[in-house]
């Protein structure tokens, strides 16, 4: 693929990432909000318990063979038979455990009706990894519009039909993961008749390509252990009930935050790996995504951690006001949490995977060590441990990678400057509108709020003329905006 090719197919998809990201961001807001509201913090921490497990699983089963199908330098139907019978293999393994392990692991949180949806995950970690070969197929062609059509689809009717209908009904935690059910199947369907590839499973692997997905699995249980041992302990320690508020805390910040830093992920992997043997090019690719991302991150959850409790009660109602201080916590790790994982898919294409890993292990253990020290406290104070842990993270990931790379430090910080300077003209905007005469409603008075800040932060980037944008970020916009009249007003507006 020729340099042009690929920064051209590059940005198309990231721009289609960006763009199917916040839709699928927009579409589980809402059906979320509506969900959250039928079932209550209990029913949300026994899936969040449900979600653990069954990711666990996932990464087991798929042990990296996704992101080998992304980053082979030559795709055979042979690699990809390999691929398909490790998946397998390793699957039926995953699920017989699941299935006989389920009351164990139900009797771990002193929740005996969770046998039933764990032994589910045993049926639905075969969904995951089928459709995951099909996707990383598509991944590797850039193919991220048709991707996230697909995405947003099945959510929508998945946890919007099947998962509401059935919360309606009393079905409780089943509904959410007969949800999560329909929507692994409907995504794999779909991506299959997208994506053909061989059915027949190829049961023995190359030794290159074993070696390169036990090196992701790695990598894939550290970022498990990272994402999900706090749960483990929250709801052991402070209950399911504080689990589940815990939960939609973390889901409204990462909700946009996760679907983000997938859109990137799956643009950044497959141009990073063909950049890995052109160290300026790749120091740009790097600077224009966190540059891009800290114009969208940096505003967006400062604004969230300023204004947790009109936004809880506002989406959630009075039933979820235990997470208020656990959302402002969560904001506050979420720029973190993205930047390090962005950080984390360089390392990886460039033949990082092992640091990559360390970096999880590191974070995981520091989490979890951090809530067995404070486990005497209110889990309002205890969740600040979090956003600590995720800043270290993000420093020693962001270290690695720029020895690795050459990328000096006053470089990527002007890749971050708008985006930090963004974010301080929102908090300032947040707390002047304080000032300004409330309504009667609550919920009135806080939309307005929210919508003088949103104002005020679009004014700041039309009056900054570019300079918000980095260097790298503003040069790619200007080359990639189109020629025509639009484009042309666009140009004028942002000052490219």
């Amino acid at each position: 693929m020729s340099a042009a090719s690929l920064s051209e197919r590059s940005f198309a998809a990231v721009m289609w990432s960006y763009a199917g990201g916040f839709a699928r961001a927009f579409a589980q807001l809402g059906v979320q909000i509506v969900l959250a509201r039928m079932l209550g913090p209990h029913v949300y921490g026994q899936f969040t318990i449900v979600l653990a497990v069954m990711g666990l699983g996932w990464y087991i089963a798929e042990s990296g063979m996704g992101v080998a199908l992304v980053q082979v330098k030559e795709l055979t139907n042979d690699v990809i038979r390999q691929a398909l019978g490790g998946v397998l293999m390793q699957g039926a393994v995953v699920a017989v455990v699941l299935f006989f392990g389920a009351p164990h692991l139900a009797a771990l949180f002193d929740e005996p009706g969770l046998t039933g949806p764990l032994r589910a995950c045993a049926g639905l970690v075969f969904l995951q990894v089928m459709g995951n070969i099909s996707f990383s197929l598509m991944r590797r062609q850039f193919d991220m519009k048709r991707w996230y059509f697909i995405q947003v689809t099945a959510y929508v009717v998945a946890f919007g039909g099947v998962g509401i209908a059935l919360a309606g009904l009393g079905a409780g935690v089943w509904s959410l993961v007969a949800g999560f059910a329909t929507q692994s199947l409907i995504t794999w369907l779909a991506a299959y008749r997208l994506v053909r590839h061989p059915l027949r499973p190829l049961f023995r692997m190359s030794a290159d390509l074993r070696s390169f997905g036990m090196k992701v699995l790695g990598s894939a249980l550290a970022a498990w252990a990272a994402d999900n041992l706090e749960r483990v302990v929250i709801g052991r320690v402070w209950g399911v009930a504080s689990l589940g508020a815990y939960s939609i805390a973390q889901g409204l910040a990462r909700a946009p935050a996760t679907l983000l830093t997938f859109s990137v992920q799956s643009v950044a992997l497959p141009m990073a790996s063909r950049l890995q043997d052109d160290p300026e090019r790749l120091r740009r690719a790097y600077c224009i995504v966190m540059g891009g991302l800290a114009l969208i991150l940096l505003p967006l959850f400062s604004l969230f951690a300023v204004a947790a409790q009109p936004l809880v009660l506002l989406l959630y109602g009075d039933r979820w006001n235990a997470a208020v201080p656990l959302l402002t916590a969560c904001s506050v790790s979420v720029p973190f949490y993205v930047m390090a994982a962005s950080t984390g898919t360089f390392l990886l294409a460039t033949g990082a995977a092992g640091r990559e890993a360390i970096s999880q292990l590191m974070l995981a253990g520091a989490l979890l060590a951090g809530f067995v020290v404070l486990g005497g406290l209110p889990l309002a104070t205890a969740i600040w441990i979090v956003p600590a842990v995720y800043m270290l993270r993000a420093a020693a990931t962001y270290l690695m990678l720029s020895r690795r790379i050459g990328l000096s430090h006053v470089r990527t910080f002007r890749a971050l400057l708008g985006g930090i300077a963004l974010a301080g003209v929102v908090v300032l905007a947040w707390e002047f509108s304080a000032w300004m005469p409330q309504a009667s409603e609550v919920s009135t008075a806080a939309l307005l709020r929210l919508v003088f800040v949103g104002g005020l932060a679009m004014l700041a980037v039309f009056a900054s003329r570019g300079a918000l944008f980095g260097p790298e970020l503003r040069t790619v916009i200007r080359e990639r905006m189109p020629s025509n009249r639009a484009g042309r007003i666009a140009r004028r507006v942002l000052g490219l």
